[in-house]
């Protein structure tokens, strides 16, 4: 599959591909997915070729829509390479939300960052230095993305 699982949080899962800009292949999916059990709802973008998924996540665990979802792509769009996730993240679910922390970690400490520059130039470089270790794992976390 050209394209992939782009965001999963929590109860939701965005998917994007480039076939998914086709009407028909979109609207397919969006109907089908709408009326599994536990998925709450399904939005189908064919402009920006995406699907939004919000699922009941006391009904469904993390990694079984996900395993759920990359099988009906890959029979939908015809691929037949198997997901590409990583053992530990089909293994601990705790381990997607790592990016999530990272978002927010950047947010506080260029907030930090920026007030630290009144304040005084070691702590305006420490926090920048905390800022630039979140921008890491962010971009690690995004390399297939940024490496294509």
């Amino acid at each position: 599959m050209s394209g992939a699982l782009v965001s999963r949080l929590p109860g939701r899962l965005r998917l994007r591909d480039k076939e998914l800009r086709r009407h028909l292949r979109a609207g397919t999916l969006q109907a089908e997915m709408g009326g599994w059990d536990g998925v709450v709802s399904v939005e189908a973008n064919p402009v920006t070729g995406s699907i939004l998924l919000h699922y009941d996540v006391a009904r469904l665990r993390p990694t079984e829509i996900e395993d759920r979802v990359e099988r009906r792509l890959r029979t939908l769009l015809g691929d037949v390479r198997p997901p590409e996730r990583t053992e530990a993240e089909a293994a601990d679910p705790a381990f997607w939300p790592v990016n999530r922390y990272a978002k927010f970690g950047m947010l506080g400490s260029l907030t930090a960052t920026l007030l630290g520059l009144a304040v005084n130039k070691r702590f305006h470089a420490a926090s920048g230095g905390l800022y630039l270790a979140f921008l890491l794992v962010h971009l690690a976390n995004y390399r297939k993305q940024l490496l294509r």
